[in-house]
């Protein structure tokens, strides 16, 4: 974890390199919130958790950040009652000091650290955080009571997650490969076991239910040459033997490969990556940065974004392992030809929908919501696996250039990406319709 105890040094350099700044602009400085969430993410990255196990530690660290943030922003409604279960969230006690952003970081963070099981690294962090704002000019006494109320809340919200089904998820039976042709099979080069077959059991944030927004079926597995399905995979294989440089920098930026397998002579070894989710979360940051928006809009919008991202794998996953598909590289290997690698390596899981596409069209139907749909950008999140920049005219280019990134790595058929989009673009929009976060607009809708 050398890297991320570096982090904490430049990050308290970055934000105490001004003496005459007091706690509330140290702490309350939305670019802190980010760079936090950038160590979340970077502690996720170094421990190799999968997709949706992220997204959840996401879904569940921001909202304790936003719990405390509504407490003390006017603007902002509760989630209490609004969410299954989710109720009898702490207020702070009557005369107490509370400086709510600093009680927001500490109850994300704690969360994080509960989740991801890294007490010593984010004890660290948080650590420093107390730090700045002790020599900064927070009070002694107001440090205590902040932390203490962020406390509170985060075990509240810990104590709402333990019902979501993923400690039963822990220890449920192995998937069983389907014998049936035209199903998924583990794919090279380690053949993994399917990740997450239960994942949709999991409680959504927001969605009703795993099924709610269920896609079409795929096409009928066929080895007919004239069939739509063998298209599918045919136009898989055309396109991959065919990449443009372009095509193939799109594929790599987006890979977001947790767990890549490389073989090199009898050697194996796996290299890290952050997970798609985690790629998203710093696009938030980017964006609310270039907006210069506050913190609470800042964790509203790392909040909504992260129900959406939970609740659209918990989704996929559904559609994933109700359909089982096979993936492009087992057809291909199969019926045409033998010797054909994808330019990414394959994933453990089925293929329909795509993972990629259905997340990153949620996330950006969500920042569309919140900040319009023409957010130009320019995406550095990738500078520390060796990927340039890449410039956007809005969220909606980026997410629909990550969908396709699936068809040129060659993982995804071109019709599970498309499908997927709507899915996310349907999920999205519900989020940011059923939640009530915005006090003012609530009070006017019910005039």
């Amino acid at each position: 974890m050398r890297k991320t105890f570096l982090a904490i040094i430049i990050l308290c350099i970055t934000v105490s390199c001004n003496r005459a700044k007091d706690y509330q602009q140290v702490i309350h400085d939305p670019v802190l919130y980010s760079h936090l969430t950038g160590q979340l993410t970077e502690i996720m990255t170094f421990n190799i958790f999968t997709p949706p196990v992220a997204s959840r530690v996401y879904a569940y660290s921001h909202l304790a950040a936003y719990e405390v943030m509504a407490k003390g922003d006017s603007n902002y409604a509760s989630l209490d009652g609004q969410l299954k279960g989710f109720t009898n969230i702490p207020h702070p006690e009557t005369g107490k000091q509370i400086d709510y952003p600093y009680a927001s970081m500490i109850a994300m963070m704690e969360v994080g650290k509960t989740l991801t099981f890294s007490n010593a690294t984010m004890d660290s962090i948080v650590n420093a955080l107390k730090e700045l704002a002790i020599e900064h000019g927070m009070p002694d006494s107001m440090e205590s009571q902040s932390k203490a109320y962020g406390l509170s809340v985060a075990k509240a919200v810990l104590a709402w997650s333990k019902k979501d089904n993923y400690a039963q998820t822990r220890s449920a039976a192995k998937y069983t490969v389907p014998e049936e042709e035209g199903k998924w099979i583990p794919t090279p080069p380690a053949y993994i076991q399917a990740v997450e077959p239960h994942w949709r059991t999991i409680r959504s944030i927001v969605m009703d239910s795993a099924n709610q927004f269920a896609p079409p079926p795929p096409a009928t597995f066929s080895k007919d040459s004239s069939s739509e399905f063998f298209r599918w995979a045919k136009q898989v294989y055309d396109t991959v033997n065919n990449l443009t440089d372009e095509q193939k920098a799109i594929a790599s930026f987006w890979d977001c490969n947790g767990f890549k397998v490389n073989i090199v002579g009898h050697a194996m070894f796996a290299t890290k990556a952050m997970t798609p989710g985690g790629h998203w979360m710093g696009i938030i940051g980017i964006i609310c940065k270039d907006k210069k928006v506050d913190l609470s809009k800042t964790i509203h919008t790392y909040t909504t974004v992260a129900f959406a991202l939970m609740d659209a794998f918990i989704s996929c996953w559904d559609a994933k392992y109700t359909w089982a598909l096979i993936r492009p590289e087992s057809v291909i290997n199969q019926y045409i030809d033998p010797n054909w690698k994808p330019f990414l390596q394959t994933p453990p899981f089925p293929e329909y929908t795509s993972g990629h596409s259905e997340i990153s069209s949620a996330a950006a139907t969500v920042l569309e919501h919140l900040y319009g749909t023409e957010v130009s950008f320019r995406d550095s999140t990738e500078r520390g696996w060796g990927w340039p920049d890449r410039p956007f005219r809005s969220v909606r280019e980026a997410a629909d250039e990550a969908g396709i990134s699936r068809f040129y790595g060659g993982i995804h058929y071109s019709r599970s990406i498309a499908v997927a989009k709507e899915q996310g673009i349907r999920l999205g929009n519900y989020v940011m319709t059923k939640l009530q976060t915005d006090k003012q607009r609530t009070k006017l809708a019910a005039q």
